[in-house]
This record gives structure tokens, C-alpha cells and sequence, in this order.
């Protein structure tokens, strides 16, 4: 076989060379023949000894004839690209197959394949969780195949299973998920089919019983009782045994919530039937309660109808009456009409008169607002005479300013004129120009050297400054030195100058943290006990004392950015601290270390910010290392390794524990290491070489503050010339500046004086033209008051025609109202005579009208009692209506009131009562109706249950007892050949989900059979006992193969060959089944038998590409034949 990593299987004397060769697979060609078609080949004589080949003690088989697989049992194991193996093939035997080899050689991936192959998941390994994890590293794909021994019941060749593996994103699956593709004889099936196909032999890979892999055996010796029962029924007992098994417990979980259902509900039905029994007088109370209640509603319902007979009465007196009242007013009113004619036509006559009256008022009322209006009339037109006045004043007054303006225009003009004739002022722009520039770069040059004296002088205070700051500096640093934290200051700058810089900037950008930071532990931790120091340091590494702590992933990631990204400090480490102190525990409790030597844990000699010790704690453990300045002895050393601590430090040494659980006490080793001395956390005296190298830096600074003082007064001389010149350059500047503005102005001026004069002849031509305007407005004002003139004398004697008119309106109302005084006295004397007749008239209508009103009322009564009255009759019942038939016929409303205030009087002796008790009380009834019911229900599905359980139990518990005898045989046997005593028991209770195993032995003579715990025997006799408890089902057990791996572990060699010997003659015997047994070590001399079958792993880079170079088989014959076999 090619590849770095192959297998070599050397065959028993009973396979032939042939068979060794074929291990080099082909997956290209067609398979080989099955295992039933093996030829008659066989080697020219045999690998071992006569006493090695038979062994027919006790009657087993002698082997001189090979064994067939039984149905089920695995024939073939070919793997590609599998864990560590490229390409293999197994051909195991029908009997013992025990596969050995050095650890890390893939025994244990065998058990792997036959797991997975058979459709089984990666959790009954114990190893990874996801299954592309075992494909070859730096292979895409992996392929398992298994070959069974066919059922010829079923079968006409053996099954032939076969798993292909896809890694996740790989060449052969670009998917996210590693992919298992299952086949069946060359047919692509499901996982579920494999399943079932495997069951149908009685492979059970979930039973640790048949399939105890490496990294599950702790699991298999840690199960309790209970589900030992549960695997050893699934693995030796019938399948119905188990099914029996599982019917009786959830009969017997069923029956519990039953009877639970039936205890409920018969204390329910007891307490139902005692209040039901004790409230029966109350409800007899209620009900003649009731009774009454019936009686007064019945009467209430009929006062309404009392209550309208009576109305309906009142109202028919009432409208009798009025009818009278109205014939007696009639009959008065014919006997005054003649009287009262005559007054009504006076009354008409004065009210002719009034209204005649009201006219004439009206009429005076029109004249006067039309003299008003003709007066007002009047009067707007004087109003406009008066303002055209006011204009023509207004236009003379500007017609003589016009005037005056046209004289001050005619002098301006002439002025212009005269300027006109005159020369204009010389002026040279260029010549002014040039001097203007000519100062200007005077004076640029005399700024440029006062800017560089400006920066010189700046520069010279800048360096004093910097020396003047760095002295403080220098100071501080100096006095740090004399103190604790300076001193670790300065040992950090000198350890790691990165992060000193880093822890400076930070404590000046505290601002920008959203959480606190803390320095490194060499600053912000001290040792409580110094004599301490040496072994805390050894706990910790050198970077440990360089972290910074944050509490949160935000200044984490800003820190990273700022000093590594931007400031690129590389010596820098920075851990984030986001779990509570409290929650970090220590392997024992404190008060417990004095008892084991110990003083304390490295977290308690610490002080410091919580969060930077538990940085520690999380990175370096110190809460779960423990230390002492004691010599520890031989007994504490030991007691020590049984405990959980892993680590511990002494005054001298660093010791730290390994444990691997699964080998036992085997599997704890010590590694030690020598301490160091403390270099951060001593109590180092002060530098003095550090001291006065800063006081030197000091005198020189301060030396060059003064030389640099000095330059500066000197300078500072250069800088007053520089400025005097500059202001009388500017001064010149200025006047030269002045003048030239000032013959620019004049130029200007007279350059302007044409367009000045044209602007002035304008002006005297528009004032003209003002002028002639003004004159011609004053005339048209004139004329316009001369026609308001007219217009007021035409309105004048409108006014005069308006005030005759209305002299006339008040004659006429003045003759009306004396004819009124006259009318209203004749009435006054016919209304006097005529007083007593009206009053007797309103005194008839009064009382008619009072009369109208009340019969209304009463109409209104008697509608509102009549719909009481019908609402009443609606509401009775048929008993109300028999109560009220009883009443008498002329009963009344009093005779009713007071026949309901009795019967209210004798309601009131019955106290109130609960409102709902009767529906209580019938309710209550109806539920213990459906209580019993249920009870009657419940006690025959019990009776139905207990059948049940009987039955199933008849057939059940004799089978599990047989079993457990012929299981406890066997036990007790092994242990008898290696001189103990062991028994299996069947612990029985009531709740058949608690029947359990009870595995008792006894190693020692001296001793009773005790329980199997991990109390009260070591870890190599529970592993004995586990194996002996397996090989008890070897010859019980269903399932055609079994697999054991690494159970030896623990053993002392003793009990290992004897273990060995044992397994050999059980699993070799003719009708058991198919036994895998891996271990990585082999014991010299060890018991083997011709139905074994050995497969040796031999793997490495050095082995030969062909297997046919490396013959186990010449080699044995090789051996042999040295020691004179």
C-alpha cells in the first residue's frame, strides 16, 4: 500500500499468505469473493505450536475446523481517506478479533467506521460532533465499507454497506454541510434504511453493552443501576423483553396518574357531599324566603293596576267639572255683550287714533333728515370753495420759489463758464505711481525683517519654554524614583518601553474610554506578604505583567486602533476583563488548603482592581493555583493528586498535575519546574545612577534657558531698528499718498465742469417751463370756485323750501294728538263702569282654564298609570297572576300597601342569605353526579391496568430472572478463575422504571460481596468487573458482534493476563458471537486460541510500498525457529 500511513494484518494459522496480500485494496476492481467462497490453500506448516493451536479444556471446541460468521457479523472493513488511514482493509474473524498497535495508529478509527458505516451518529463515539471532521486531513472525500454475513433466510450474499463523506465547501461538495451518502449492494439508500437493515440483525451501536468505544468505556462504568438493566435487556434479553419492559412502565406510569386521578377525585366527592349535606337547611330557609319575595312581587305588580282605577276615576270628576264651568262663562258673556260692545268700539276708535299719531311723527321725522341732508349739502360745497382758495394760494407760493430758484441756476451757469476758460492743474499719475512703489518695497522689506525678528524672538520663547516644562518633568520623574509606584513606573519603561508609552497616553485620554482601563498588574497589583513575591511572579509570565485591562469590546478595539494601528507600538498586550471577580471558583475551598499544606491561592496574595485579576484568573489561573512556602511531605504531596488542583507552587518549585480520567490513576502524572526570583514585585531601593543623571539633565537645561535668554535680549535690539524704519518709510508713504489724491480730485473736478453747465441749462429750462405751468393752474382753480359759488345759492333756497315743509308736518301732529287726549278720557269712563263685569268674566275663565290644566294632569297621570298598569299585567307570571286573582274586588291601593308592608315585615325575620346558594346547591349536585361517574370510570380502567400489569409481568419477570441467573453464572465464574467472587442481582420495586442491576464482588478473601461503586473499589477492579459483566453476555448476547475498546486500562498485569485468559476462552467458544477487542499494549506470554484472529497496526514512514515486503507471517516462522519451536 502506498501512503504515509498504512495497516499490515497478520493472519492466524489458519489464513493463508494469499490472504495477507490481498490487504492491498483496489476500489477500482470487482470485490473479492465473499468470505463463505474462501479457498483450500493453506501454508506448508503452521506459525505455532501444537499447544498453541488446540486446547479442548472444558469441553470447547477443539479448532480443527473453521467457523462460519453468523448472520450479521462483520466479514469486511475497507476504508480511503478515513482519520489517518489513506487505504485499508480488515478481514476480521467470526470469533475473537483483537487489534492492536502503539496509540495513535487508528485502532480506535476501526470503531469509528463500523459506527458511522452502520448509520449510526457521531455521538456514540464520544469524539467529534461533526462527521467531515473524519476525513483524512487534506482529503475532500471519504469512503467506509462493511461487509455482513448474509441471513440466508433473507439474503443471497452478504450485505454490503458502503459511506461516502463530502467535507463541507470542498471539491466534492461545495454546500455548507459535510454530506453522507449511504448505498446497500451498490444502491443508494437513506440513513433510515441502513438502520433497519442493521436492526434486523440486532446490531444495537447505541447499546454500550455490544459497542463500547475507547472514549465512552468511563461512561459505560459511571451508568447507574437502572439503565444498566435497560442496555442488558436491549443486548441479551428477547426484543419482546425489552418491549414487556417498556409497557410495564408506562402501565405503572399510567396507573400512578390514575390512582393520583382517583384520590382527587373521591376527597373531591367527600367534600362535595358534606357541604352539599350542610347546606340543606339553609336552602330550605332560602326557598321559603323566596316565597314571600314571590308574594310581594306578584302584589307590586298589581298596585300598578289599583293605582290606574283610581286615576281613571279622578280624571272623569275632573272633566265633568270643567264642562259646567264652561256653560256657566257662556251663559255671563250673552249678558254683558251690549256693554261691552260699546267699550270695544272706543277702544278701536283710540287705537285709530294712536296709529294716526305714530304716522305723523314719522312724517316729521323724513322732513327733518331731508333739511338735514340739504343743509349738509350746503355745506360740502362752501367746503370745496374753500379749499380751491387754499391751492391757489399754495401755487403762487411755489411760482415765487420757482422764481428764486431760476435766479441762483443763471448765477451757476455763469460761474461754470468763467471756470471753463481757465487752464486745467497739471498731474503725472506714473511719476506718483513709482514713488507710491518705491516706499511700498521700503516697507515690505522692513516687515519681512521685523516678521523674521517676530519668529526669532518666538522661537527663542518656544525653547525656553520646552526646557522650562521638561524641568518639572525631569523633578516628578525624580521624585517618582523615591517612591513605590515611580519605581514600577520606571521598571515598566524599562521592561517594555512600548507599553509605558502606551499607559502614558492613555492616562492622558482617559476621556475617550467608555469603561475604566487599568495598567499593567507590575503597576496596579501588589504582593500582600512579600514573602510571597518570588512564587506569585512564577505563576505568572513576563507579558502577564505588561496587559492592559479593559471592561469592554469598544476601548478594546479604539486601543488597537490607536496604539497599534496609529502610534504603531508592537510590545503592547491588551486583554478585556468583562467577568465578574466571584465568578471565577478555586478547585477546593480555602479553609481546606491548610489540611493539604497549602496556604492560600495566588488571587488571594494579590492586591489589586477586581477586573485585572480576573484577567489573570482567566489567562493564568491563579485562582485555582495554590502555593506554599512550606516543604511539602510524601503524604501531602499524594492527598494533593487526589484532589482537583492542577497546579501549585512551593518556595523552590512549580509543580503542575496531568490528569487523564479515562486511564485512572494511571493517567495522573507531575511535571516540575524551578521557581524564579521576583523581579517586578520586589522592594527594590531607589536608583541612585537614575537620580543623579536626572539632576544632571536639569543643570544643562537650565544652562541652555539661560544662553538661550541672553540671544534673546540681544536680538531684541535688531527688532526696534527694524520698526523705526518701517514708520518713517510709512510716514512718507502717507503724504505722497495725499497729495496725489487730492490733484486727482482736482483733475476730476474740472474734467467735469461740461457736464456739470449742460446739467445746469437743463435745470433752467424745466424751471420755465414749472413757471407757465403754475399760472395756468391758479387760472382753472378760479374758474372752478366761481361755478361752486352758483351751485351754493341754488342749494340755499332748497333749504328754505325744506324748513316749510316741516313747519307744516308739526301743525298736523299737534291736531291728531288732540283728538286722542279726548278719546282716551271717554274710554277711561266706559272701562270704569264696566270693572265688576270683567272681573266676574276673568274669574269664569280662571276657573275654566285651571280646570283645563288639571284635567291635563290627570290625563297624564292616567296614561302613565295605564302603561305601569300594562307593563305590569306583561311582566306577571301565572303564579302572580293567582296571587293577585285572590285579592278582593274593591281592594285599594292603602288596603294593598298595607298588606305588602306585612308580608315585607315578615320577609325581614330571614336573614339574607347567600344570593346563589340554591344555584350553588343545584350545581353542587350535578357535579357530584359527574364525580361519581368519574370515579366509576376510573376504578374499572384501574381493574383494566392491574389486568394488565399481571399479565405482562407473568411473562415478563420470569425471563429478565433467568436472565440475570445465567448472566450472574457466568459472572461469578470469571471471578472464580481468577480467585474472587462475584454476583448479579435484580433489584425489584414497585415502579418498574426503578428495577435496576446490582453488580456485587468481593477481590479480597477477608472481605463480604459488596456493592460495585466508584466508593469502594479501585479503578482497575471496577475495570475487571466491567469486563467480566461484558463477557457475561458474550454467549447471551443478540447481537452478532461486539466491540471492546482499550477496557484494559488500569489493570495491573495480573489481572490483565487473567482477564485476558478468560476473554480468550469465552469469546473463542463455537456459538458465541463476533468479539473485537482493541488494546494499544500486549502483554508477553498471554493465552490464544485458534479462533482468534490478531490484526497488528504498523504504521509510520518508514514502512515499505509493498505489503508483500513486510510478511508477519515469515517473521513468526522466523521467531519460532530461534527458540527451537
Amino acid at each position: 500500500m502506498a501512503g504515509s500511513k498504512r495497516s499490515l494484518l497478520s493472519e492466524d494459522e489458519e489464513d493463508d499468505e494469499a490472504s495477507l496480500q490481498s490487504q492491498e485494496l483496489d476500489f477500482g476492481r470487482s470485490k473479492r469473493a465473499r468470505i463463505g467462497e474462501t479457498t483450500d490453500e493453506s501454508p506448508s506448516r503452521p506459525v505455532l505450536p501444537r499447544s498453541y493451536r488446540a486446547d479442548s479444556v472444558n469441553g470447547r471446541h477443539d479448532g480443527t475446523s473453521p467457523l462460519p460468521h453468523k448472520p450479521g457479523s462483520i466479514v469486511r472493513v475497507s476504508l480511503r481517506d478515513f482519520v489517518t488511514y489513506k487505504e485499508v482493509e480488515y478481514l476480521p474473524g467470526p470469533s475473537l478479533n483483537m487489534i492492536i498497535g502503539p496509540n495513535g495508529t487508528g485502532k480506535s478509527t476501526v470503531v469509528c467506521a463500523i459506527c458511522l458505516a452502520l448509520g449510526w451518529k457521531t455521538e456514540h463515539l464520544g469524539r467529534a460532533k461533526d462527521v467531515g471532521e473524519f476525513v483524512r486531513h487534506g482529503c475532500s472525500m471519504a469512503e467506509i465499507e462493511i461487509e455482513l454475513a448474509k441471513d440466508p433466510e433473507r439474503h443471497a450474499v452478504n450485505p454490503i454497506i458502503k459511506l461516502v463523506i463530502r467535507k463541507a465547501n470542498s471539491r466534492h461538495n461545495s454546500d455548507d454541510k459535510t454530506k453522507s451518502n449511504f448505498s446497500l449492494n451498490g444502491r443508494n439508500v437513506s440513513r433510515k434504511t441502513i438502520l433497519e437493515e442493521c436492526r434486523s440483525f440486532s446490531i444495537q451501536i447505541d447499546n454500550l453493552c455490544q459497542f463500547l468505544p475507547q472514549d465512552r468505556v468511563v461512561e459505560f462504568a459511571a451508568l447507574n443501576p437502572v439503565d444498566l438493566l435497560a442496555q442488558t435487556l436491549r443486548a441479551a434479553a428477547p426484543e419482546e423483553v425489552t418491549t414487556w419492559h417498556e409497557q410495564l412502565k408506562e402501565l405503572y406510569a399510567d396507573q400512578g396518574k390514575l390512582k393520583g386521578d382517583q384520590k382527587l377525585h373521591a376527597d373531591n366527592l367527600k367534600a362535595l357531599e358534606t357541604r352539599h349535606n350542610a347546606q340543606r337547611s339553609d336552602v330550605e330557609r332560602v326557598q321559603e324566603r323566596a316565597a314571600l319575595q314571590q308574594r310581594i312581587g306578584a302584589l307590586e305588580l298589581y298596585r300598578p293596576m289599583l293605582v290606574y282605577r283610581e286615576v281613571k276615576a279622578q280624571h272623569d270628576e275632573v272633566k265633568a267639572r270643567k264642562l259646567a264651568a264652561a256653560s256657566d262663562l257662556e251663559r255671563l258673556e250673552a249678558d254683558v255683550a251690549p256693554a261691552l260692545q260699546a267699550l270695544y268700539r272706543k277702544q278701536e276708535y283710540v287705537g285709530q287714533l294712536r296709529q294716526a299719531t305714530s304716522a305723523r311723527g314719522r312724517q316729521i321725522k323724513r322732513a327733518e333728515e331731508h333739511a338735514s341732508s340739504v343743509i349738509a349739502n350746503q355745506e360740502r360745497i362752501q367746503g370745496k370753495i374753500d379749499d380751491a382758495g387754499l391751492r391757489i394760494e399754495a401755487e403762487l407760493k411755489r411760482d415765487k420759489e420757482l422764481k428764486a430758484a431760476r435766479t441762483r441756476i443763471t448765477t451757476q451757469i455763469g460761474d461754470l463758464q468763467s471756470r471753463m476758460k481757465s487752464s486745467p492743474p497739471e498731474f503725472d499719475a506714473a511719476r506718483y505711481n513709482e514713488r507710491l512703489r518705491e516706499f511700498q518695497r521700503m516697507m515690505n522689506e522692513s516687515a519681512e525683517k521685523i516678521d523674521e525678528a517676530r519668529d526669532k524672538q518666538n522661537d527663542f520663547r518656544a525653547q525656553i519654554a520646552e526646557r522650562e516644562k521638561r524641568i518639572p518633568r525631569l523633578q516628578s520623574e525624580m521624585e517618582a524614583l523615591r517612591s513605590q509606584a515611580g519605581r514600577q513606573e520606571a521598571k515598566l519603561r524599562q521592561t517594555s518601553a512600548d507599553t509605558f508609552k502606551a499607559w502614558k497616553w492613555i492616562q492622558a485620554n482617559t476621556e475617550r474610554f467608555q469603561g475604566p482601563v487599568y495598567g499593567p498588574p507590575m503597576i496596579c497589583c501588589s504582593v500582600k506578604d512579600s514573602r510571597f513575591a518570588n512564587v506569585v511572579e512564577s505563576a505568572l509570565g513576563n507579558t502577564d505583567f505588561q496587559v492592559i485591562t479593559v471592561t469592554n469590546d469598544k476601548d478594546f478595539q479604539m486601543l488597537q486602533r490607536e496604539l497599534l494601528g496609529q502610534q504603531h507600538l508592537s510590545d503592547v498586550y491588551i486583554r478585556t476583563s468583562k467577568i465578574p471577580l466571584s465568578h471565577y471558583r478555586s478547585p477546593i475551598p480555602r479553609e481546606q488548603l491548610p489540611s493539604l499544606g497549602l496556604d492560600a491561592y495566588v488571587v488571594d496574595l494579590l492586591d489589586g482592581p477586581e477586573p485585572v485579576l480576573g484577567m489573570l484568573c482567566d489567562g493564568r489561573s491563579i485562582n485555582k493555583t495554590a502555593v506554599t512556602l512550606q516543604q511539602l511531605s510524601n503524604d501531602q504531596f499524594e492527598r494533593i493528586r487526589q484532589t482537583d488542583i492542577q497546579s501549585y507552587i512551593t518556595k523552590a518549585e512549580i509543580y503542575t498535575i496531568t490528569r487523564r480520567r479515562e486511564y485512572g490513576d494511571a493517567g495522573t502524572s507531575t511535571r516540575t519546574r524551578k521557581t524564579r526570583n521576583a523581579q517586578f514585585f520586589n522592594n527594590s531601593p531607589v536608583d541612585t545612577g537614575a537620580e543623579a543623571a536626572i539632576k544632571h539633565q536639569i543643570l544643562e537645561i537650565k544652562g541652555e534657558i539661560e544662553d538661550l535668554e541672553r540671544e534673546q535680549k540681544e536680538h531684541l535690539a535688531s527688532v526696534g531698528s527694524a520698526k523705526a524704519q518701517f514708520n518713517d518709510t510709512k510716514k512718507q508713504h502717507d503724504a505722497v499718498q495725499i497729495e496725489k489724491s487730492d490733484l486727482q480730485r482736482a483733475v476730476a473736478a474740472f474734467n467735469g465742469l461740461p457736464a456739470k453747465l449742460t446739467a445746469e441749462q437743463d435745470k433752467l429750462q424745466a424751471n420755465q417751463q414749472n413757471i407757465e405751468h403754475v399760472a395756468d393752474t391758479v387760472n382753472g382753480i378760479r374758474i372752478e370756485m366761481d361755478r361752486l359759488v352758483l351751485e351754493k345759492g341754488g342749494e340755499a333756497l332748497k333749504v328754505a323750501t325744506s324748513m316749510n315743509a316741516l313747519q307744516k308736518t308739526h301743525s298736523a301732529l299737534f291736531e291728531v294728538e288732540l283728538l286722542l287726549i279726548e278719546a282716551e278720557s271717554d274710554l277711561e269712563t266706559l272701562e270704569v263702569k264696566h270693572i265688576e263685569v270683567s272681573n266676574s268674566l276673568d274669574e269664569r275663565r280662571a276657573e275654566v282654564e285651571n280646570l283645563g290644566s288639571e284635567l291635563e294632569q290627570v290625563h297624564r297621570e292616567a296614561l302613565a298609570a295605564q302603561r305601569k298598569a300594562n307593563d305590569a299585567i306583561r311582566d306577571a307570571t301565572e303564579v302572580d297572576k293567582q296571587i293577585q286573582d285572590e285579592q278582593p274586588s274593591d281592594q285599594t291601593v292603602e288596603g294593598l300597601s298595607d298588606e305588602i308592608e306585612g308580608l315585607e315585615a315578615r320577609l325581614e325575620m330571614f336573614h339574607d342569605g347567600n344570593a346563589n346558594i340554591i344555584r350553588e346547591f343545584e350545581d353542587r349536585a350535578t357535579k357530584i353526579e359527574k364525580t361519581q361517574d368519574k370515579l366509576a370510570r376510573i376504578n374499572r380502567e384501574l381493574e383494566k391496568m392491574e389486568s394488565q400489569i399481571g399479565r405482562i409481568r407473568e411473562v415478563w419477570e420470569p425471563k429478565v430472572d433467568a436472565l440475570v441467573a445465567q448472566i450472574s453464572e457466568a459472572f461469578g465464574d470469571n471471578f472464580t478463575r481468577i480467585g474472587c467472587a462475584g454476583q448479579v442481582e435484580v433489584l425489584k420495586t414497585e415502579d418498574f422504571s426503578n428495577w435496576s442491576i446490582m453488580i456485587q464482588v468481593k477481590f479480597r478473601e477477608n472481605e463480604q460481596l459488596s456493592v460495585l461503586d466508584s466508593h469502594r473499589q479501585s479503578g482497575g477492579e471496577r475495570a475487571v468487573s466491567t469486563i467480566f459483566y461484558l463477557m457475561a453476555l458474550q454467549s447471551l448476547a443478540r447481537a452478532p458482534f461486539r466491540v471492546v475498546d482499550e477496557i484494559n486500562q488500569g489493570m495491573d498485569p495480573r489481572n490483565e493476563r487473567l482477564v485476558h485468559a478468560l476473554m480468550v476462552d469465552i469469546a473463542c467458544e463455537t456459538h458465541t458471537s463476533q468479539y473485537f477487542l482493541i488494546t494499544p499494549k500486549l502483554l508477553p506470554n498471554l493465552k490464544y486460541h485458534p479462533h482468534m484472529k490478531i490484526h497488528c497496526i504498523n504504521s509510520g514512514e518508514y514502512m515499505p510500498s509493498d505489503p508483500k515486503q513486510l510478511d508477519f507471517q515469515k517473521l513468526a516462522r522466523k521467531a519460532l525457529t530461534v527458540h527451537g519451536f
